[in-house]
């Protein structure tokens, strides 16, 4: 296996340990795509009801309150949602899950609600992947130090349920509050241990990880996320519709991590709880390393872990010096490098758009949009 790297970062970018709360936007937008299939047809809707199916999942209002119609952002289409505020986001705390009876039925509890668990089926072992990658990312972190007893117990019944014989929860050595916050809990569940792993760069893609820990039994890969949603939906019996979401960069003044109403504007955000710095900046989506361009008027969904806003910054491209650091550093061993003397798209399913072809690059070429076969 390659070396990976170590990304240096920007020591001055430092994300508040408070945990801020967005949850009662004025209007909620859920994307819709052409297999949408509606289940509702009345205009006032009640919180948790179910509003349509979309890629054989039901969707459910995260709010109360009146539906507008279905409008058009940057190219996508959105159901439209007046919130009425008078749902309760109240949390309730965590209940203990430690009986026996739960633990010999929580497969069946997972199944009633509609869960595929065939994932965790004839699997020996379970590792957490609880590694934050990108620079200045800390959402995992932020769930960890707020639900280490929920993401313990879930684990424990897990492996119960389907008869694994041991659990790895696997963190950056440099992740000290996520090793204090399962370390003070862990010593009551015997089949779960810590690996602790070096700030290695893409150390949390899950096959590298795998490959990394040179794992040959059959073993499932859970995210953090992952997890607290089988806690939520499987045994809180509530629904997903807040995300946990990093607010990040170097053109903010109050880095944050947010809890956030999925379907919420991006720009509401912005307006309500950000500090902007007078410059010009990009906005990236989940990533410096992997993050996609976005504008102010992205909705926030169930799959935005992280909101950069970067300083505007000229990079500008020179000739290639075929100095080969691009094929040297790719964990997969892709060639961008061949790609780009094509000078046409050459997609290669082993690439997983790390980035770390165009980071490493000497002459700024952006080399992950030639081997996704992505326009420059």
């Amino acid at each position: 296996m390659k070396k990976l790297l170590t990304i240096s970062k920007d020591q001055r970018i430092k994300v508040s340990s408070k945990i801020e709360s967005y949850l009662f936007p004025k209007f909620i937008y859920l994307n819709v795509e052409e297999n949408t299939k509606f289940m509702i047809q009345k205009r006032n809707i009640k919180k948790g009801e179910k509003i349509f199916c979309q890629d054989h999942k039901t969707i459910l209002s995260p709010v109360s309150g009146t539906i507008e119609g279905i409008i058009e952002k940057e190219g996508k289409y959105y159901l439209k949602i007046e919130n009425d505020f008078k749902e309760d986001d109240s949390y309730n705390g965590v209940k203990e899950y430690t009986t026996k009876a739960l633990k010999l039925n929580f497969s069946t509890i997972l199944e009633e609600t509609g869960m595929d668990t065939t994932r965790f089926k004839n699997k020996q072992r379970m590792i957490l992947n609880g590694i934050e990658d990108e620079p200045y990312l800390v959402t995992k972190t932020t769930l960890h130090k707020s639900y280490a007893k929920e993401i313990l117990s879930t684990l424990d019944l897990l492996a119960s349920a389907f008869s694994m014989k041991a659990i790895q929860i696997c963190l950056k050595e440099n992740d000290r509050e996520s090793i204090e916050a399962f370390s003070s809990e862990i010593g009551t569940y015997p089949n779960i241990t810590l690996e602790i792993l070096g700030d290695m760069y893409p150390i949390g893609e899950d096959n590298i990880l795998k490959n990394y820990l040179r794992l040959k039994e059959e073993t499932y890969i859970i995210s953090t996320e992952e997890v607290l949603n089988i806690y939520e939906e499987g045994l809180k019996k509530r629904s997903k519709d807040i995300v946990f979401v990093t607010f990040t960069g170097d053109a903010i003044k109050n880095p944050m991590v947010v809890k956030v109403k999925i379907g919420t504007p991006l720009k509401d955000i912005i307006k309500e709880l950000l500090e902007m710095k007078k410059c010009s900046y990009d906005i990236l989506l989940n990533g410096l390393m992997r993050g996609t361009k976005i504008q102010e008027e992205a909705i926030i969904d169930e799959k935005t872990r992280a909101i950069y806003f970067m300083k505007t910054k000229e990079r500008k491209e020179s000739f290639c010096i075929s100095c080969g650091k691009c094929i040297e550093v790719c964990p997969f061993h892709c060639n961008p490098y061949r790609a780009f003397l094509k000078n046409e798209p050459v997609i290669d399913p082993k690439c997983v758009s790390c980035g770390l072809c165009t980071f490493i690059c000497p002459s700024n070429i952006k080399l992950e949009h030639y081997i996704k076969g992505e326009e420059k």
